[in-house]
């Protein structure tokens, strides 16, 4: 199902993220008071009264004036920055079915607003010129003003309190319908995506990946670190597959250094991961592995999440032979010991090297966290584990007795194995469990756990040993 396509546009801080987060009554985008925060589009889906379209959030900087004026207006603006979110929001207004023009009655009629409604007039698509913080009667008398930008009625907003929203809804439905872009019908589910969050240091390569994966430039992608500061969502299907592939902030040492939005934006990636059915921690292969690399190992394990570690930039790496590959992963291994069960994947966002072997991981790591196995599959397993190393014993215990062995949750996998109380197992033979699962069901990139459960004394192997001091002897079945 293609939904209609609704565009927010509007010079830098006028409102448009809190208006998208308003219009789609969750809290997607960022929003602060720093000119610039948005500087990627984000896509969301509402549903109104029974009609569905698809809401678009641009960047937030005056966006498709040429870059001559646009230097005139912001003299200290990075202009090859502003142009590269220039060709997006170009791109997405081509695609548009409808415009709404966002302006500021607090600040009034803006130079900029005059540029960006001659620009985006020349696009001949339908606009609702949307004037915003109209908090009161006195704000809204403000509003003649933009009259002057030729852009029809002014519908008046509190996209902060949610005052007019619901007219603005009404209005863009009916708008739509004039065009019979909407039909009505029930709330639009989308299909069921694997959810994969890109996550790593500023400037490992994170945004370069998301579009090499894609094909396309979908985000901005920049030497300046922390250039992302939004979660970025972008669904698409590969191989009879759907994905939704999310783009985060890159996580410093220090949130602090960046101030209150680096804090939410990396608060925000965090969220994503714990959401998200696998995690690709992005690390550039070319440079030394580092303790902020550690860190945000850490916090993905504390998450339970899925990882597949994406050591990116290989194309960097000189002289590359048939086990230079090998040595990096036992480079990485060695570093990371407790993420060997994470597959490693090489990859070059730039030249596309190895990078949609990704995709086929994640899906094999996203089966292996959803696996669900029966009662007599893990009864075989266990007696087969038994059979290759048993639980040690020592002078004063017998082997332990392991039975029960069954599967207590998905996502992530965890699995439950019963002792009798007087048993002592290694937390190592706990560990042997794990990682004979993995082998036995390929269950890949994924932290299994398997939790110990204390029985009754009553259950008793076939044959049993008695310890008498120093010495042992065999005893009948029921004897103990």
């Amino acid at each position: 199902m293609k939904l209609p396509k609704v565009i927010i546009l509007g010079r830098a801080n006028v409102g448009k993220s809190t208006l998208f987060n308003r219009l789609l009554e969750r809290p997607k985008a960022i929003t602060s008071a720093i000119a610039g925060t948005t500087r990627d589009m984000l896509v969301g889906p509402v549903y109104w009264q029974g009609y569905n379209f698809e809401l678009i959030d641009t960047g937030g900087i005056d966006t498709i004036v040429p870059s001559k004026k646009l230097k005139k207006l912001s003299p200290d603006l990075n202009i090859d920055f502003a142009l590269d979110i220039i060709k997006k929001t170009q791109a997405a207004l081509a695609e548009a079915d409808l415009i709404l023009f966002l302006v500021d009655l607090q600040d009034g009629l803006m130079p900029q607003d005059r540029i960006l409604a001659q620009a985006v007039k020349k696009f001949k698509k339908p606009i609702l010129l949307v004037a915003n913080k109209a908090d009161s009667v006195k704000m809204r008398e403000r509003g003649a003003d933009f009259y002057r930008l030729g852009l029809g009625e002014i519908n008046f907003v509190s996209a902060k309190n949610g005052g007019g929203t619901g007219d603005l809804l009404d209005e863009i439905t009916k708008n739509l319908k004039k065009q019979k872009k909407v039909r009505k019908g029930k709330k639009y589910e989308f299909p069921k995506a694997i959810r994969i969050t890109i996550i790593g240091k500023p400037n490992v390569g994170k945004s370069s990946l998301l579009n090499s994966i894609l094909g396309e430039e979908r985000v901005i992608v920049s030497p300046i670190p922390f250039t992302t500061r939004e979660s970025i969502d972008t669904n698409f299907i590969y191989k009879d597959q759907n994905y939704s592939l999310v783009d985060t902030a890159g996580m410093r040492k220090h949130a602090k250094e960046g101030g209150e939005l680096e804090k939410a934006s990396v608060a925000k990636a965090i969220a994503n991961s714990r959401n998200s059915d696998v995690c690709l921690l992005v690390i550039d292969v070319s440079q030394p592995i580092t303790v902020q690399d550690n860190r945000l190992t850490q916090l993905l394990l504390d998450e339970q999440v899925s990882i597949i570690m994406v050591a990116n930039k290989w194309d960097l790496i000189e002289a590359k032979e048939s086990k230079t590959s090998d040595r990096y992963k036992a480079y990485i291994n060695r570093n990371f010991p407790y993420l060997k069960w994470a597959p490693i994947v090489f990859t070059s966002a730039k030249t596309g090297k190895h990078v949609h072997d990704i995709l086929d991981l994640a899906e094999e790591v996203y089966n292996g966290r959803h696996i669900k196995l029966n009662k007599n599959a893990l009864s075989k397993f266990l007696k087969h584990a038994l059979k290759k190393q048993k639980p040690s014993s020592s002078r004063l215990f017998l082997h332990p007795y392991l039975t029960n062995f069954k599967q207590i949750r998905t996502n992530p996998p965890i699995f439950e194995v019963q002792v009798r109380k007087k048993d002592v197992l290694a937390s190592s033979y706990l560990r042997y469990l794990e990682n004979s699962l993995r082998a036995k069901f390929k269950i890949l990139g994924t932290p299994i756990k398997v939790n110990l459960k204390l029985g009754s004394d009553k259950t008793e192997p076939t044959k049993a040993r008695k310890f008498i001091g120093r010495g042992a002897k065999k005893v009948k079945k029921g004897a103990l």
